[in-house]
């Protein structure tokens, strides 16, 4: 592989870490605020929405693949599952909710951006 190849992982891993603290806090406000009725402040959404992200997509993008070479569908299956469960323990833990509703959070919002990062 080639610096060159190295830096445009590196680059398209930034760019999904955006868009998926992006999509995500959008999704956790959306179903707090409108779903829930819970009103959070600013710096609870974006925490909310930045930590369990920027916790676990390293590992979804370095060392995951690894762990699975050449079983891309078990890398994705076990890699998604493992995400929405550890963020949601972070969920509950930043939020303060139980752990069934930081669950369903989590659910939701691995969604969303999974599927909006499917068309980027």
């Amino acid at each position: 592989m080639s610096s060159f190849d190295r830096f445009s992982y590196e680059t398209d891993f930034l760019y999904s870490l955006l868009l998926t603290v992006t999509v995500e806090s959008i999704v956790i406000y959306a179903l707090l605020f409108y779903f829930y009725k819970e009103k959070r402040g600013l710096k609870n959404i974006l925490l909310a929405g930045v930590l369990p992200s920027f916790a676990t997509l390293p590992y979804l993008w370095f060392i995951f693949p690894i762990l699975f070479i050449g079983n891309h569908t078990l890398y994705v299956v076990i890699g998604e599952l493992s995400v929405t469960l550890v963020e949601g323990f972070i969920l509950q833990g930043v939020l303060q909710i139980g752990f069934k509703r930081a669950f369903i959070l989590s659910i939701v919002a691995n969604f969303c951006s999974y599927f909006v990062g499917i068309f980027y």
